[in-house]
Formats: C-alpha cells, structure tokens, sequence
C-alpha cells in the first residue's frame, strides 16, 4: 500500500510540473480558467503545436 501512494504522489508531483511549466507559457489567468477550457487548450496544442509554438514564442519575445 505505500508503494502505491508513493506512486501516485510521483505522478501528481509530476502532473503539477507539468501543468506549471505549461502555464508559465499561455497568457492566461490561472485562477479564472476552469479545468474544461484548460483542458480544451491543451487538446487544441497538441492537435496544432505551431499554435502552442508561435503563442509561447511571440509571450518569449515580448518579456525578453
């Protein structure tokens, strides 16, 4: 049993990353966005990463 709680603390430590790391990139409210349209977003850059690509590269460039 604690190997499996250690599991899923990994993998939610990892999901937090994750979703940080992407959030860092989007211009966007974090504490306005629900789940859904986060969710939504990330099915649209993953179907089109140019999108996702020319959005963090255009974010990148104007905070440099």
């Amino acid at each position: 049993m604690q190997n499996l709680a250690t599991e899923q603390v990994v993998r939610l430590r990892n999901v937090r990353r994750n979703l940080t790391a992407v959030l860092l990139n989007l211009p966007i409210n974090t504490r306005e966005t629900t789940v859904a349209t986060l969710i939504e977003m990330l099915d649209h850059f993953s179907e089109y990463p140019k999108d996702y690509l020319e959005l963090t590269h255009v974010k990148n460039r104007t905070t440099s």
